[in-house]
């Protein structure tokens, strides 16, 4: 029984449980792994949001903002109504430039060098206490001329921690520098409260994320947060850490490896629990009635030796109402345990690394169309033009169709958000492009992933057309090419050389990821073929006639899709 019996149940178990648990440890630091980038790109984010703002505010520029801080350098009080006047036109300025920030709700003031409040709800009583600590104190002057910016947090003085509901900012500080005066004209501040930290953090449901500094300092964290950045995970726990890009800050997320494996190490606990309790019955019905059970257990040895072989299927065939009837049924329960307990582990982890996608999935940004939605906003503030909707439903549009990638739609359907994407570019790149669809009325049901051709649209625009191309065009034809419906994309732009045309061609062919802009994409849309249509598909590229690029898409037929067509309601 030992030897036939219990000892395969025990490897099984033990077997199952440590493969298991690997790979939820694996799965858990992938998902630690992600969750950081993510978190990590939102940060850097909102610092670069944040310096951006501060270059333009400080920076010396046409739009008024750098007269206005002369005039008002060592502006009191207001003597005269020119000085409201400047006043009131530096805040403007300020209000659209943080107007992106707005969400953050961050602390922004500006003083001058006279100490005076220019921008911002703080009073000259607030610049007092604040001044008390001597990080927001004026730049040098040779700080101030090198364009330096700095970091740094600071506890409020606890008046204005009741009246602002935070107990820290962490600040970017940048003193405007006069390099015609060689002076100092004023510092702006521009500071992340707490709440936003504690917000971005607690999304998560496990674990606990920490902000450090370039010092390795804590910037904010969650409760338990070390106030150094530890060098190696602690006893028990896992640890991740991200760069934050364009910042000099480093992210780390810890997870407490019971949450991982807690569940499997008490069901493993459970199971060997009741192995002990079969291997007890066992051991005794064997000494008592040995002799008179060879052959039942035998064959009972067999099915259990059969199960351990791989052959779950397998079952004791019970006959009659004696002990080792009884015996047979017990084990046919227990193997049927076993069985369920393991498909239920594998459906538990299927369904946790399901969920675990979408979650990412669902934090995806697409930057390009917010970028893009900036542009129009700003072009929409700056001319006035408020009735162009236009273009804003249009790239809706797109925004909507980057969110649902994963569902496919009809070919007309792709080249009417073609349409839309173009019209967003033309937009954006200030060129008249013309885009031509040849679609026959017979291949417009052809279902395709959505934002196929769309990577291809693109890549002929960023690296093809130019502003000195004349009447630049893209094309997009749809024929049947021996048997194969053949989809075209090509334009009249300055085109690829041979010699890079040959190394994106082999890249192609081998499979081999692009690490440069103009292979990425047109990898994407072959992977996307392949997974969507079978090994049936082709992708090429080649120079168009007379000048430009093609890229070739070949599809095997109309009812080729491989994948489950799943519409929106």
């Amino acid at each position: 029984m030992l030897l036939f019996l219990i000892i395969p149940l025990l490897f099984i178990s033990g077997f199952s449980y440590f493969a298991n648990k690997q790979s939820s440890e694996v799965n858990a630091h992938a998902n630690m792994k992600g969750i950081t980038g993510i978190m990590a790109n939102d940060l850097s984010k909102t610092a670069n949001d944040i310096l951006y703002t501060v270059n333009q505010f400080t920076t010396p520029q046409a739009n008024g903002i750098f007269d206005d801080l002369r005039k008002l350098n060592q502006l009191q009080h207001f003597d005269h109504f020119e000085d409201y006047q400047n006043y009131t036109d530096l805040n403007e300025s300020m209000t659209i430039l943080v107007g992106k920030l707005s969400l953050l709700h961050v602390d922004t003031f500006f003083i001058n060098e006279a100490d005076y409040p220019l921008v911002g709800s703080l009073t000259t009583e607030d610049i007092k206490l604040l001044k008390m600590d001597k990080q927001f104190e004026h730049m040098t002057t040779a700080e101030a001329a090198s364009g330096v910016v700095q970091w740094f947090r600071s506890e409020l003085p606890e008046i204005m921690q009741k009246r602002a509901s935070e107990q820290y900012y962490y600040y970017c500080k940048k003193s405007v520098y006069d390099p015609v005066q060689n002076r100092i004209l004023g510092t702006l501040f521009i500071g992340i409260p707490e709440s936003y930290f504690n917000q971005l953090f607690e999304n998560t449901t496990n674990g606990k994320f920490s902000l450090y500094s370039e010092e390795n300092l804590l910037i904010a964290g969650m409760e338990g947060s070390a106030p150094h950045l530890p060098a190696d995970a602690q006893k028990g726990w896992m640890l991740e850490q991200a760069e934050v890009a364009g910042t000099p800050w480093k992210l780390t997320f810890e997870v407490d490896i019971k949450e991982v494996t807690g569940e499997i190490i008490q069901r493993f606990s459970f199971l060997l629990m009741g192995i002990l309790i079969v291997l007890f019955i066992f051991l005794f019905i064997s000494f008592v009635i040995a002799r008179g059970l060879n052959r039942p257990i035998g064959k009972l040895m067999r099915v259990v030796k059969q199960y351990g072989e791989g052959n779950t299927s397998v079952r004791y065939s019970v006959k009659g109402q004696d002990e080792i009837a009884q015996l047979g049924s017990a084990v046919n329960h227990m193997l049927n345990n076993i069985h369920s307990l393991m498909r239920k582990i594998e459906e538990e982890q299927e369904e946790k690394r399901t969920i675990e996608l979408y979650a990412l999935f669902s934090q995806i940004q697409p930057h390009f169309l917010l970028n893009t939605l900036n542009s129009i906003k700003c072009n929409l503030a700056l001319e006035g033009d408020f009735s162009n909707s236009e273009n804003i439903d249009s790239l809706m549009i797109l925004l909507r169709a980057h969110l649902r990638v994963n569902e496919p739609l009809f070919l007309y359907e792709e080249c009417n958000l073609l349409t839309e994407y173009l019209s967003i570019m033309r937009l954006r790149n200030r060129i008249n492009i013309k885009l031509d669809i040849v679609l026959p009325e017979q291949y417009r049901q052809l279902i395709v992933p959505r934002l196929l051709l769309q990577p291809l649209v693109e890549n002929s625009i960023v690296h093809g057309i130019k502003r000195n191309i004349t009447n630049p065009c893209i094309r997009v034809i749809v024929e049947a090419v021996n048997h194969m419906i053949e989809i075209r994309v090509e334009d009249n732009g300055s085109g690829i050389s041979e010699e890079e045309l040959q190394e994106l061609s082999g890249k192609l062919i081998s499979g081999e990821q692009s690490t440069d802009e103009k292979g990425v994409g047109l990898h994407n849309v072959k992977r996307r073929l392949f997974l969507s249509y079978g090994e049936g598909t082709s992708f090429t590229v080649a120079p168009n006639d007379p000048k430009g690029f093609v890229c070739i898409l070949r599809i095997p037929g109309m009812n080729s899709w491989k994948g489950n067509v799943t519409w929106p309601k």
